[in-house]
């Protein structure tokens, strides 16, 4: 299993629980314009507490069962603030386990580098303590700022999927992006 709890040079990397559900809404609901033009249509009560508490524990579920890990993003400079979150959806092809990786970052810490040090040191995790050895990230094509911590964590482009997702109540087009383990690695 993935360690709760885990240090890069600036960030925190925590795996949280329904205590700290509020935090979560209020990290949605600061975000939610700039996050809802890149995120799967959200159900109707996605911005209460119920919902996020439920969230939590049913994360919480799926991380026991290794087929989810997601972490909250701190700076280690203010460790009660959530900045971002990353996520990593176990999947399997041709039965080899490999992972869909999701991340979002609060407004007030874009271009930073956060979230490239973060989606490093997850993946670090992954392939540690789970043996993932492929890494995909599905990328609307006008999510130019995913699309460059894409390049700097050397993933390619290997598959258009046209209408495969819906944003914003519309089925949208992604590209789906790819790295292996060891392969042109920076990290």
């Amino acid at each position: 299993m993935a360690p709760l709890k885990v240090y890069t040079d600036r960030l925190i990397l925590r795996i949280e629980n329904s205590e700290i559900a509020d935090k979560v809404l209020a990290f949605y609901i600061k975000n939610a314009i700039s996050f809802e033009k890149y995120e799967p249509t959200r159900p109707e009560d996605f911005y209460t507490l119920e919902y996020h508490q439920e969230a939590l524990t049913g994360e919480l579920s799926l991380y026991d069962m290794g087929s989810f890990v997601r972490y909250y993003i701190y700076t280690q400079d203010d460790p009660d603030i959530i900045v971002g979150a990353l996520n990593f959806n176990v999947k399997y092809d041709a039965d080899r386990a490999f992972v869909e990786i999701g991340y979002k970052i609060d407004s007030d810490y874009r271009n930073l580098g956060i979230v490239t040090e973060a989606v490093k040191k997850g993946m670090q995790i992954m392939h540690d303590h789970y043996g993932i050895e492929r890494f995909d990230m599905r990328i609307l094509p006008n999510n130019y700022p995913s699309k460059k911590v894409a390049k700097k964590l050397g993933f390619e482009p290997v598959e258009f999927e046209p209408q495969s997702a819906n944003v914003l109540g519309k089925q949208v087009d992604v590209m789906r992006f790819r790295h292996f383990w060891g392969e042109n690695d920076i990290l």
